[in-house]
């Protein structure tokens, strides 16, 4: 009889998650990623990173809105959710598209551990 390894214990982890629909009415989904962060600020720099690579393409309001909850009070509130455990997202119009970024507290494996998402180095 072999030993077993112990598990690692399951930690507290931010499901991040971009879907990324064909038209504004959200009606057929043409991509999916999803990320595992290992604390707030690793999340929605998931969501920052991504955000800023599309604001040239927006239109000037948009790129407004993109960029103000960027550098602004949006990230800093999601943070805020993501400690309280609450979940949080963005979601904008880009060349047609709909694109939705969601991040969700949960628990799971430590990295290393078999999980199979890519995982975010903490903040």
């Amino acid at each position: 009889m072999s030993e077993q390894p112990p598990v690692p214990p399951a930690t507290r982890v931010f499901w991040c998650e971009r879907v990324t629909y064909r038209t504004m009415e959200a009606d057929e989904i043409a991509e999916v990623s999803r990320r595992v962060a290992l604390d707030p600020a690793g999340a929605i720099r998931f969501i920052r990173l991504e955000v800023r690579a599309l604001a040239a393409g927006l239109p000037p309001l948009e790129r407004h809105r993109a960029l103000s909850w960027v550098d602004g009070g949006g990230c800093v509130g999601a943070i805020g959710a993501l400690h309280r455990g609450e979940p949080c997202g963005l979601s904008l119009s880009h060349q047609g598209a709909w694109i939705e970024w969601t991040v969700r507290p949960g628990s799971g494996s430590p990295a290393g551990a078999g999980d199979p998402l890519p995982v975010w180095p903490p903040g």
